[in-house]
């Protein structure tokens, strides 16, 4: 089984970063797709922390899981929490969490949903352990269609 939790992170755009991902990130994203995937297929259960933050990776992401059992989590709390997150952080440009929100939580289906500003982690953890142990199907990740990728 692989547990995916959706959650807010951090990216920039602009062209020198996205030299950088084409070069680096990418080959990376995809070797860690493939390492899940792997793991997966040998029986492994694994937690991943991830967020597609763009319509390819998203279609790379669907298309190397196809067919795995994979439990998808949503993990969500307000725009008002992600600022205030990331003022104590310190360490990203003011204003990014909420620019991404709307990308981030472009999911509308998940199994299950946590939200972090609600609930403690312990909380969170044991609604994820009570639904797996409910033996529902996982059923939302399957659902899921490929993005639209645009030419430019």
């Amino acid at each position: 089984m692989i547990i995916i939790l959706n959650t807010k992170c951090a990216s920039v755009d602009g062209e020198d970063i996205q030299v950088s991902n084409d070069i680096i990130i990418d080959p990376l994203v995809t070797i860690f797709y493939s390492t899940i995937k792997y793991m997966s297929a040998m029986g492994m259960n694994l937690v991943v922390d991830t967020v597609n933050d763009t319509d390819e990776r998203f279609n790379a992401f669907l298309d190397l899981l196809n067919g795995h059992p994979v439990l998808l989590v949503g993990v969500t709390c307000s725009k008002e929490e992600l600022i205030r997150r990331e003022q104590l952080r310190g360490d990203r440009e003011s204003g990014l969490a909420v620019s991404q929100y709307d990308k981030v939580y472009s999911l509308k289906e998940y199994d299950i949903e946590v939200n972090t500003e609600t609930m403690r982690p312990h909380e969170c953890a044991n609604r994820i352990l009570d639904f797996i142990r409910s033996n529902r199907e996982y059923s939302a990740f399957r659902k899921l269609d490929k993005r639209s990728v645009g030419v430019s």
